[in-house]
Parts: structure tokens; C-alpha cells; sequence
């Protein structure tokens, strides 16, 4: 894990800056990373500008140079994990038919 004091511009590569600089629990920041600067050496502060693709824009967090640096997670996941088609697809006809549901 690396964090922001050690972060380089990458346009091929998203990443997720957990600041714990507005929130005890942490602040998730993800973009791709067009800028870091050191915004004050005294304060440990950088400004680190992301882009987000989702979104088409750009904008500049204030994170400490000590915050951790992580790969995003939140569109990694499939979509449904708790059952496949087929079995969503019995179920519901399970309940057309009037049956009860199966026991799992």
C-alpha cells in the first residue's frame, strides 16, 4: 500500500486516497491521478487533483501526505452475488406456482 507523499501521475491506473483528514472513520477520494503538489511541507498537506471518468471532470482534494493509497473497490464487485439467474429464476417461478420457498 502506498501513500499520497509517494503518489505520481499514472493515466492508465484509478486509485482510491483514504483521507482521514475531514473524518476520524476516513473520506474516500477515487479518481485518476493528474497532479500531486505538496500544498504545505509544515502540515504534511498535499493537493492532489483526480479525475473521475464516471463523471467527465476534475477536481482537487486536500489530503495528508501520510493518507493511504488503495485500488477502488466500489465497481469491482458483480452485480448480483447472492444468487445466480438460475436460481432467482426457479424461485420466482416457485412462488408463480404457489409453492414455498426452497429451504437453502
Amino acid at each position: 500500500m502506498t501513500t499520497v507523499a509517494e503518489l505520481q501521475p499514472d493515466p492508465n491506473r484509478e486509485v482510491r486516497i483514504v483521507s482521514h483528514r475531514e473524518s476520524r472513520n476516513g473520506v474516500y477520494h477515487d479518481g485518476i491521478v493528474r497532479a500531486v503538489t505538496c500544498a504545505n511541507a509544515d502540515q504534511n498537506l498535499y493537493a492532489v487533483t483526480l479525475y473521475r471518468p464516471t463523471y467527465s471532470d476534475e477536481s482537487t482534494c486536500y489530503v495528508y501526505g501520510t493518507d493511504q493509497v488503495t485500488e477502488p473497490t466500489r465497481r469491482a464487485a458483480p452485480a448480483d452475488t447472492e444468487r445466480s439467474y438460475a436460481d432467482r429464476q426457479r424461485a420466482f417461478d416457485r412462488q408463480n406456482a404457489g409453492l414455498p420457498p426452497e429451504d437453502n
